[in-house]
């Protein structure tokens, strides 16, 4: 796994300079959850650069994900296969590099808690779109856990 507060794609590693996480108890597609982190990336090429923005986001939003609201997530893992929730056809995880993509075969697991934060380990795979070929990513990042919320419906 990758130090705190990065991510690599295949060569590419991350900063994650945001993380957060909270329940959605209203969504036009039901109730979810959102994630999302960000970072820059710290060896993309300047002068030709793989990353538009020099930065790449991985987010979940409202997505119809296995687990229920919780005093305490720590030790909580969740393993999504594929890129969908076959019941309700919602995506769980995008990447964002300027353009959102799909992210299959997700584990997230909830290592550690420090008030209210947690440390999120993460790893799936990447669509063959960002990179051209389909590529591995570990992510492990502080996330803070915000209030629940309801999307206009």
């Amino acid at each position: 796994m990758v130090a705190a507060n990065r991510m690599r794609l295949g060569r590419f590693e991350f900063v994650i300079d945001f993380g957060s996480f909270r329940r959605i108890t209203q969504c036009w597609s039901g109730p979810g959850w959102d994630f999302n982190f960000s970072g820059a990336c710290i060896n993309d090429d300047p002068e030709d650069p793989t990353f538009l923005y020099g930065r790449i986001g991985v987010f979940a939003d409202g997505a119809p994900l296995p687990f229920v609201k919780a005093a305490n997530y720590t030790g909580i893992e969740l393993i999504l296969p594929g890129f969908y929730d076959e019941a309700t056809g919602e995506p769980y995880f995008a990447v964002d590099v300027g353009e959102s993509y799909e992210v299959s075969d997700v584990r997230v697991r909830f290592a550690e808690r420090d008030g209210g934060r947690y440390l999120i380990e993460m790893s799936g795979t990447v669509s063959a779109s960002v990179l051209g070929h389909p590529e591995k990513f570990e992510l492990l990042a502080w996330a803070d856990e915000e209030p629940d919320h309801a999307h206009p419906v």
